[in-house]
C-alpha cells in the first residue's frame, strides 16, 4: 500500500523536490498543501514555513513533524534566519522536531563567518533542509530511530565503494 507524505506550507517549497527525489523508487506519494484537513489524510505531515495555525486537536489525526530554520531553542520566532544573522551568531542551523511534543528529532548546524551574506546563509539553510528532511521523514514514516549514520552511509551502499566515497 502506498504511503503519503504531505508538506504543509504557505509557499512553494524546495523540500517537495528533495523528498520526491529521495523517495522516487519507493511507494510513497509526496504532495504539498495549505489545507490542514488534506494534510491529515497523509501518513506523515511535514510542516515547513506554514503561516497558518495548527490546532493541537488536529495533531492527533496523523504524525506531524516541523522544520525550523534555527537550532532550537534559539530563535523560536518568525524569520529565524534574519534574527540569527542580525544578532551576529556564528552557528545556526536547522531543527526538525515532532510538532505535538516539541521533541527534537534532528538538528544540523550552519556556520556563519564574517564574509557570509544573508542570501548565502539562507541558501545554506535550505540546502541543509533538503538533505536532512528526507532522511528524517523516512525514519518517522518507518517508525525507526533517526541516526546520522543514515546520512553518512545510505542503505544502498554495499561498503565496497572507492576511497573517495562518502559512504565509508
Amino acid at each position: 500500500m502506498t504511503k503519503q507524505i504531505a508538506v504543509l506550507s504557505s509557499q512553494k517549497t524546495p523540500i517537495i523536490q528533495a523528498l520526491s527525489d529521495y523517495f522516487k523508487d519507493k511507494e510513497i506519494k509526496i504532495f504539498q498543501t495549505e489545507n490542514i484537513l488534506e494534510a491529515c489524510e497523509a501518513d506523515l505531515c511535514i510542516i515547513d514555513e506554514y503561516k497558518g495555525y495548527v490546532n493541537e486537536k488536529v495533531l492527533d489525526c496523523t504524525q506531524f513533524i516541523s522544520i525550523h530554520n534555527s537550532l532550537l531553542p534559539a530563535f523560536d520566532c518568525e524569520n529565524p534566519e534574519e534574527k540569527a544573522f542580525e544578532m551576529g551568531v556564528k552557528v545556526s542551523g536547522v531543527t526538525i522536531y515532532y510538532t505535538d511534543s516539541k521533541k527534537i528529532i534532528a538538528q544540523y548546524p550552519v556556520f556563519i563567518d564574517l564574509m557570509t551574506t544573508m542570501n548565502e546563509f539562507k541558501q545554506e539553510i535550505q540546502s541543509v533542509k533538503n538533505k536532512l528532511c528526507p532522511f528524517v521523514a523516512e525514519s518517522v514514516i518507518e517508525d525507526k530511530l533517526f541516526s546520522f549514520d543514515m546520512l553518512l552511509k545510505p542503505d544502498k551502499c554495499s561498503g565496497n565503494c572507492s576511497q573517495n566515497c562518502s559512504c565509508q
